[in-house]
Formats: structure tokens, sequence, C-alpha cells
């Protein structure tokens, strides 16, 4: 076997590192849920909409639903549904259900005798709360008064009532512009097939007129999309075109919506909300903050506890020569440290995918696991170069001292040296961030800092101030230097040391 390879397969496969690796693997699944559940608390950021029937005579209670993320892409949600009764700002629960959506769905159900009696008293009122992975909202409606056998309540854009009576709605909808796509999603029950749905397209309030309507096509009870290409039709949207929906039954009667305006998606939103969450402190940042512990005791299990025990002084007793030792030992670890990086954020990106339906994008992927991969191989070279020079408890005592300063110490420096230089003044924040990445380029480990911030320009370019020390030159010099000049004066210390002690 290459000797490469079988130091690897030594550095890699081994007890320590096969258990931090599978410890960190659930902390990556984990961090998924953290990051899911972060998305999850934030108010909007989601689209959802239902139309609700009742039944006043025999109780039954129907509802359409579906919820729609920021980029018009339907979504599972956890949905609670409070039927209220009293006024409006005193509202009493009078009956809860809660089901799981995944993307459309109908619940039904049957209500009590004693809730419908108090139909005749004051109207009831509906809330749907939907908590989705991208975030929740609640919309509460009203269920008109009892005037007919059929009472309706809904939340939605664009609505279409049939004219005989108040809360009587055939359909609920809402229209999304995804590029240069139209997209019409409406939840309807209808009371027969047959039903045509046309749309029209005019700027402000006024309504297209059914004239000038298009067929979109056929409308049967539940959900139905329609997706409309407008660059083959020469439409152009504005922010204020409008939409109005025609619903033409098949005795040729026309019902008709009021005009409702058309949502623009920003496509990469979500992608972008993930990616945030993940480079976060509370995400990648856990791994590449405590990951280097592990890295520091692989340069003591291949050089520095070896060295101590003699073991290195029975090598060189082969046909085997100190710079094969050094060079082959030093690959080993350089190795591990990509690998071990590329599982965790395959493992986390992976899970992502599964809770969300959405990844890190390819491109940011790439740019953390180069800072990631680049500041463990960095801190390899500077602990390597010390097992070098001592063995044993010397070596550990010194290298998680670094390991703590890197981490922590210097990072404490930097804010006590900005504040002594400029104080409580405005120029203090701009200082300090200046400082801390330019601390990072004296930094093995600062690599993982400045691919974050690509990260963070890239995905949010107007939140994110510029930092002017900040020169991808200047930051992949530093990661060369951090690897290279370790590595080359630790095997200018390994050629003279007493590999016996």
């Amino acid at each position: 076997m290459n000797p490469v390879l079988y130091d690897f397969k030594r550095a890699f496969i081994r007890p320590t590192t096969i258990i931090a690796l599978a410890v960190f693997i659930l902390v990556g699944i984990g961090l998924s849920y953290l990051v899911t559940i972060s998305l999850s608390m934030s108010a909007g950021a989601i689209y959802p909409m239902f139309l609700a029937k009742l039944d006043v005579e025999t109780g039954e209670f129907t509802i359409y639903y579906v919820a729609y993320d920021s980029e018009a892409n339907p979504t599972t949600a956890h949905v609670e549904v409070s039927i209220l009764f009293g006024k409006l700002e005193s509202l009493e629960i009078v009956k809860t259900f809660t089901f799981n959506a995944k993307g459309y769905h109908v619940f039904q159900a049957s209500l009590d005798s004693d809730v419908l009696g108090l139909l005749s008293e004051k109207p009831l009122y509906l809330r749907v709360a939907s908590s989705t992975p991208f975030g929740f909202m609640e919309m509460t409606t009203i269920f008109p008064p009892k005037n007919n056998k059929t009472m309706s309540a809904f939340s939605g854009d664009i609505f279409i009532s049939n004219g005989e009576a108040v809360g009587s709605i055939l359909a609920v909808g809402m229209a999304f512009l995804k590029n240069s796509e139209l997209i019409i999603t409406l939840l309807s029950e209808l009371p027969s097939e047959g039903f045509e749905l046309y749309y029209a397209l005019s700027s402000g309030l006024g309504e297209g007129g059914f004239d000038e309507a298009l067929l979109a096509g056929n409308v049967s009870t539940g959900l139905t999309v329609f997706r409309i290409n407008l660059s083959e039709l020469g439409v152009n949207i504005t922010d204020t075109t409008m939409v109005t929906l025609y619903l033409k039954d098949p005795e040729g009667v026309t019902y008709t919506s009021k005009p409702g305006l058309i949502i623009r998606v920003k496509t990469g939103v979500t992608q972008r909300r993930i990616t945030n969450v993940a480079a976060g402190s509370a995400g990648i940042g856990l791994f590449s903050q405590f990951f280097p512990i592990v890295v520091l005791y692989l340069a003591y299990t291949l050089v520095a506890k070896p060295k101590g025990m003699g073991a290195l002084e029975f090598l060189i007793a082969r046909p085997v020569t100190r710079l094969e030792i050094y060079v082959t030992r030093f690959l080993a670890g350089v190795l591990t440290a990509p690998v071990s990086t590329g599982v965790f954020l395959i493992a986390l990106n992976s899970s992502i995918f599964l809770l969300t339906g959405y990844s890190i994008e390819a491109s940011n992927m790439l740019i953390l696991f180069l800072g990631i991969a680049g500041s463990l191989i960095a801190f390899y070279s500077v602990c390597y170069m010390v097992s070098t020079i001592l063995s044993g408890g010397r070596y550990l005592a010194v290298s998680i001292f670094l390991y703590l300063f890197f981490t922590m110490i210097m990072g404490i420096l930097v804010y006590v040296t900005a504040y002594l230089m400029y104080g409580l003044t405005p120029r203090l924040s701009e200082e300090l961030l200046k400082m801390q990445y330019t601390a990072y380029y004296f930094n093995p480990l600062g690599l993982t800092s400045f691919a974050t911030y690509y990260v963070n320009k890239t995905i949010s370019p107007e939140n994110f101030p510029d930092v002017p020390v900040v020169n991808p030159y200047l930051v992949v010099v530093a990661g060369v230097a951090w690897t290279l000049l370790p590595a080359v004066t630790g095997w200018i210390l390994f050629r003279k040391a007493n590999l016996s002690k």
C-alpha cells in the first residue's frame, strides 16, 4: 500500500477520528433541524390560502388548503384550524382541528349541534395558523351570518363569489409572477364539472374586461394551477399590474373576481436564507470551531506520541528515510481535513434538503468547503511543526494553548486593542471590523472567516458591509503561507531532531 494512504488510513480510521466525525455528522444533521427551526420561526415568507365550507344543517366542515413558500412552490405545513365565537376583540375558541398538509390538502370534520346553535346569535370566526419550514402565518376571517345552507370563509388575494348570497364563494386564488411565468393557483368548490377559467391583465384597479380575457384552462373542485408563459404573449408586467379572474360555467354564466395584485417572486431567496443561517456561528461555525481539536490530536498520534515512545527511531533503523516519514505523515493529516469537512458538509446539506426541499448553493458550498478545509490544513501544519520538537504531554500543552489562542484569545486581544485605540466613538465599529479581518490573515483558522465573508457577500450584498482589508489574493497567500511555512520549518527541525525523546 502507498505509504501516504497507509498513514492516512491510520489517521482517519482510528477511534478518535471516527468518533469525532460521527459526532459531527450527527451535529450536521442536528444543525439542519436548527436551520429549519430558525426559518420556521420567522413571520411571513409564506403564502397560505384556504377555502372553508360549512353546511349549517349537517355541521359538515370542509377546508381546502395549500401553502406556498416565497418562491411559489408548495410546501409542507402543520395547520391548526380554530372556530371561534364572540366579538373580534375577544374571541373564544369553541373547536380546534389540526392536520399536516404536504402541499394541497383537504380536511373534513363535523361540528356539534351546540356549535351550530351559536350561528343564530353571532357570527363565527375561523382562524387558520400555518407553520411551515420557511415561516409561520396566522389568518382570521369571518363566517358571515347564517342566511343560506352553505357558508364560506376564505383567505387569498383573489376570490370569486356566485353572487347569490353573502359568503357563497366558488373559488379563491393567488397569482405569482416567477421570471416570465404567470402562475395562477385556484382553490374551488364547484357545483358541477365543465367550468373554465379566464384571466385578464390590467394596469391599476380597473378590470381588464371579459372581452379582453384569455382562456387559462378547465377548473374542477380542489386545487387547480395554471402556468402561463407571458414572454410568448408579449405581455409586460409592471408593479401595478392587476389580474382579474372569470369563472365560466357550462351554461355560459360568468362569475367575476375583483382585480388582484400579482405577487412578484424573487428566485433564490429561500436558498439564500438557508445558506445564511447554515453559515452562521450556530451552524457551520460550530464544526470549524471544535474540529481543530481533532486535528491537533492527529499530529499528536502521528508524530508527538510515537516520537516520545521511540517508535520513530525504530522506523529510521529500517530502510525508511526521515523525509519519507515526515512527508507521508504530514500528507496523511492533510488528507484527513478535507475528507472530514466534506463528510460533515454533505451530512448537513443533505439533511437540509430532506427537511426543506432546498439546499445550499453549490458555489457557496465550495467556498465554505475550501475555507474550512483550508483552515484545518493550516492549523494541522502548525501543530505538525510543534510535534517535531515536542512530544507527549509537552506537545499537548502547547498545541492546546495555540488552539485557545487562535480561537478565543486572539479575538479578545483585537477587541481590547480596538477599544484602547478608538474608545467608544462612532469609528469603533468600522475600525473593529477592519482589525478583525486583518487579524484573520495572521490566524491559521482565519480562512473559515474569510469564506463566510464571501458567502455572506454573495447572498446578501446590500446588507453585508464591504471590508476594504479583505483581498482574495491576500487570503490565498495567507492560507498557503500558513500551510507551507510551518511544514518547511517543521522539516528543518525534524531533520535534526532527536527521535528518541
